[in-house]
């Protein structure tokens, strides 16, 4: 399943949390809260040792339990022992978690907090019809007592407040990809490089995100002439996630917890044409559409003026925060032959939930932030530039 699959999942996901009344709960004898339905909620299957509740009408299952760590343990294991693939794992000093797929579809998930002395253990599984249902509940976890709330934040359903913060789309597929006359912008080359690009700091860990143009039919990679692996790419978002591990330890961008404001001012950080500007290049500019071409909720339209090599550098906000991550620039002279005027300063950038969705999707949790305060413009350009990196292609 793609990323542009679980987005438009969540969607309806959406519509059916209203319909099953969903609300986060505190549990007082787990001292824990996460998501359930008040509509559709009945008892499943009886057994000694836990409590089974189902929803109505759905694949999706609870299974509530306490005790110690001997007796935690072997249902970690039981969740890992009928994984089809990969098995997802944390385990912290009072946090286990245990996620994996079986060979019927299924996809199982299980959580334990140490609570008062004892391990908090919910257990959920869900087929894929109801994979985002089994993410809503997932997110919504959190020790102790949390507020009520319907959708509630998480790895996963911050995607789905994403949509909703997004076009309104009332269709529940996939908006086509911009057509021409929207152009990527990385650096062809005919000797040396193949191509440049950008790319931004995610994680400590040295993860970057750039565009999935920018690294797509590369041999090698480097990050400013450190080896780079691809470690996750999502063409239908045009999104890639690149790991230099030369430069770990580095400090990551910080996303904005709300999307970007119409007509907001932006300012792009890149490598634009390194060859011939030699150094990193710093543009200004506005939020001048909250879309696309053709309506293209994924992207939004910037007035900052981009060239090739910007692809997949960061669009920050006053507060140089990131909003959105640069993917292309409209074909000038196409249009012009089209309509018999030229376009000034239409370009666009992957919307900055979108990108955030992509990197949870991919296990690294974006670093976010609500402040507002706005930075004087030298200072913002100074904080970017410690994040932003040129991206070689070979």
């Amino acid at each position: 399943m793609t990323n542009a699959d679980v987005l438009f999942l969540a969607l309806q996901t959406y519509e059916t949390l209203e319909r099953h009344g969903w609300v986060r709960q505190y549990n007082s004898a787990l001292d824990m809260s996460f998501l359930v339905p008040t509509i559709g909620l009945q008892d499943g299957a009886p057994s000694e040792n836990f409590v089974n509740l189902e929803l109505a009408g759905t694949t999706l299952g609870y299974s509530l339990t306490i005790g110690s760590g001997a007796e935690t343990e072997p249902l970690h294991r039981y969740t890992a022992d009928r994984a089809r693939g990969e098995v997802y794992r944390v385990r912290r000093s009072t946090l286990w978690i245990t996620s994996a797929r079986t060979a019927t579809g299924v996809t199982l998930y299980t959580r334990s907090d140490y609570r008062r002395g004892a391990w908090s253990t919910i257990m959920l599984s869900a087929a894929d019809r109801d994979a985002g249902l089994l993410a809503a509940v997932t997110g919504s976890i959190e020790p102790g007592y949390a507020p009520e709330i319907g959708i509630s934040p998480g790895i996963l359903t911050r995607g789905i407040e994403t949509l909703a913060a997004l076009a309104e789309a009332e269709d529940q597929t996939p908006p086509p990809a911009p057509p021409a006359p929207a152009v990527s912008d990385r650096t062809p080359k005919t000797d040396g490089p193949q191509g440049f690009g950008t790319g931004f700091l995610v994680s400590t860990q040295g993860d970057y995100l750039t565009n999935n143009h920018v690294i797509r039919g590369c041999q090698t990679l480097s990050i400013d002439g450190k080896p780079a692996t691809v470690i996750a790419t999502d063409a239908a978002f045009d999104l890639a996630l690149l790991r230099s591990p030369g430069s770990a330890g580095g400090t990551p961008a910080r996303f904005a917890e709300r999307p970007a404001w119409l007509n907001s001012d932006v300012t792009v950080i890149g490598y634009p044409l390194p060859d011939l500007l030699g150094g990193v290049n710093v543009t200004r500019g506005s939020v001048t559409s909250l879309k696309g071409i053709a309506g293209d909720g994924i992207r939004m339209q910037i007035s900052a003026p981009v060239q090739p090599g910007n692809s997949g550098g960061p669009v920050v906000n006053a507060s140089g925060q990131v909003v959105g991550v640069v993917v292309s620039k409209l074909d000038a002279r196409m249009v012009a032959d089209a309509i018999g005027d030229i376009p000034q300063n239409v370009n666009f950038a992957i919307r900055g939930e979108i990108a955030r969705l992509f990197l949870y999707q991919n296990g690294i949790e974006p670093e976010e932030t609500g402040d507002t305060t706005p930075l004087p413009p030298e200072d913002l350009a100074d904080l970017a530039q410690g994040f932003t990196r040129l991206i070689t292609c070979n």
